[in-house]
């Protein structure tokens, strides 16, 4: 399988003063096929997309997204399997901060520990 290229840019979290939300853009150049793993956590998470297309499957369900459309990640929803359709994505993520989760991917969700 292809790997997709990642870049995370944080524009709100701890360092602004959030304390129980993070957002942060994903900018994927390639995208590669598209990642297979699954995994949840406690935060809800919701994907915003800017540019690219996209389908991520989870609940039983596969999620159709393209520039403006979203997707919400409930809390404890096995999810993350995604196909990429373009070559090329960007989206925003906005996701809850909740102290027993790992991490965001960014690493700026949160001080260091």
């Amino acid at each position: 399988m292809d790997k997709a290229s990642a870049s995370y840019r944080s524009l709100i979290g701890h360092e602004q003063g959030a304390r129980k939300i993070h957002v942060h853009v994903t900018e994927l150049d390639p995208c590669g096929e598209g990642w297979g793993s699954q995994h949840s956590h406690t935060a809800e998470e919701a994907l915003y997309m800017l540019e690219g297309r996209a389908e991520f499957t989870f609940g039983g369900k596969t999620h159709h997204v393209g520039p403006g459309d979203a997707v919400l990640f409930r809390s404890g929803v096995m999810h993350a399997e995604a196909k990429f359709l373009t070559d090329t994505a960007k989206y925003l993520v906005i996701r809850t901060v909740e102290p027993e989760d790992e991490p965001c991917c960014c690493g700026k969700d949160r001080p260091a520990t």
